[in-house]
């Protein structure tokens, strides 16, 4: 039923999620492919919801996957919050709180990003305190420090794609020259 007639189910699925489904050797297994974590869970979600309903039609498809974007993008956002508030930063623009909620669903080197950018963050400042270096400026610029890691859009490294983002927001010089 997931792979439809002639296949028309399973193209709509990959269309609405940007993934792409591989069937496994092992009869029941799919395998859902893509290089971008979020799309992944949207995806994974999105097939949960699909197989837990049972109307698994191109148009039922866009709307689940529809609805699986909103409540993950919603997940993203109070992870990003969560984060921010965490490392005791706040008022940063929502479009940077959004980009940092993405880290909820990227691993860098076995470790959540998320976690990393806590621990990072207050090892940050608590060398800042010790060098009497600006602690703000640490604090904001180790919490963006691996923002690229998550922005698709440029090409680049991870640097020079945080670097380019934290431009655009016109964040402080001495916080960009942290990232």
């Amino acid at each position: 039923r997931i792979i439809g007639k002639e296949g028309r189910n399973v193209r709509a699925f990959e269309n609405s999620t940007g993934v792409d489904v591989l069937m496994d050797e092992t009869p029941g297994v799919l395998i859902i492919s893509s290089f971008d974590p979020v799309r992944r869970e949207i995806a994974r979600v999105s097939l949960e919801r699909l197989i837990q309903d049972g109307r698994i039609q191109p148009q039922r498809i866009e709307e689940i996957v529809e609805s699986t974007k909103r409540d993950v993008e919603k997940l993203m956002l109070q992870a990003g919050e969560k984060l921010a508030h965490e490392v005791g930063v706040y008022n940063l623009p929502k479009e940077l709180v959004e980009i940092l909620g993405r880290f909820k669903y990227r691993y860098s080197y076995g470790q959540n990003m998320l976690q990393h950018t806590e621990e990072e963050t207050r090892i940050g400042v608590a060398l800042a305190k010790e060098l009497g270096a600006n602690v703000n400026v640490i604090r904001l610029g180790c919490l963006l420090h691996d923002i690229g890691k998550v922005v698709a859009e440029d090409e680049g490294t991870h640097v020079e794609k945080g670097v380019s983002l934290a431009k655009k927001f016109a964040l402080p010089e001495e916080v960009v020259n942290c990232i």
